[in-house]
């Protein structure tokens, strides 16, 4: 008997990779900056577009992956509340397992930081 190949989704794995790698608490405000992290250790390039960044793609590409898996970038993100999402492979656009999302009004959905009070 033949071994039987299963093909899953580029979207699904992702999310199946991330939900089975290390939790982290979602964004982390430092003096520096906001510290974001993502875990993709299978992808070739993570990046993070949001309203800080006028949704661009190719602006904040985020360093790694590390031995764990791991990809980071510190913003530094003046006061406010911002939207964003993971860009895995400059085409799976991704939230952030470690924050609630909200509906970004077109059907989808965003993950939010907010920075101060």
């Amino acid at each position: 008997m033949k071994p039987r190949l299963i093909m899953i989704p580029t979207l699904l794995l992702c999310a199946l990779l991330a939900a089975c790698g290390p939790k982290h608490p979602g964004p982390e405000t430092t003096k520096d900056g906001v510290s974001f992290v993502f875990y993709a250790p299978q992808a070739k390039s993570v990046a993070i577009a949001g309203s800080f960044n006028s949704w661009d793609s190719r602006k904040d590409r985020l360093s790694g992956p590390d031995k764990n898996g791991l990809w980071d970038i510190l913003l530094p993100l003046p006061l406010g509340r911002y939207e964003y999402l993971f860009v895995v492979n400059d085409k799976d656009w991704q939230t952030d397992p470690g924050v609630p999302e909200v509906d970004d009004g077109f059907g989808r959905k965003n993950s939010v930081v907010v920075v101060g009070q």
